[in-house]
């Protein structure tokens, strides 16, 4: 018997597809209020001049590109939830967004700092 798992009922799918809408909903909510954070953070990250105006932006514009990838991985996170065919490539999708949207901030970060302290 190496079939696939039964079918849950009407009700657990419905139960699924809210706790995935729901899922995605917080997730991206989160997200906003992160960004708009970070880029509070990073308007004020040069109030010294440590770097130029153009590394400054950049600063800003990788911040925000990371925060949007992983803000975009709730997207298959709550399609997980309830694709049952495709669930294991879901979460895949949504981890390798996630982690990605982390590192590209973590590059961005250590850029700037590295331009900031270079600087005279």
């Amino acid at each position: 018997m190496s079939g696939s798992p039964p079918s849950p009922s009407t009700g657990a799918r419905v139960a699924l597809i809210i706790l995935g809408l729901l899922f995605t909903a917080l997730w991206i909510a989160g997200h906003v209020v992160w960004a708009t954070m970070a880029l509070m953070g990073t308007l004020m990250a040069n109030d010294a001049g440590g770097a130029s105006s153009d590394q400054h932006m950049a600063f800003m514009g990788g911040m925000l590109g990371g925060q949007i990838m992983a803000g975009g991985a709730g997207v298959p996170g709550g399609l997980a939830f309830f694709w049952r065919s495709l669930r294991k490539w879901l979460w895949i999708l949504f981890a390798a967004l996630f982690v990605s949207g982390a590192v590209w901030q973590v590059v961005a970060f250590q850029f700037f700092i590295t331009a900031a302290s270079s600087t005279p």
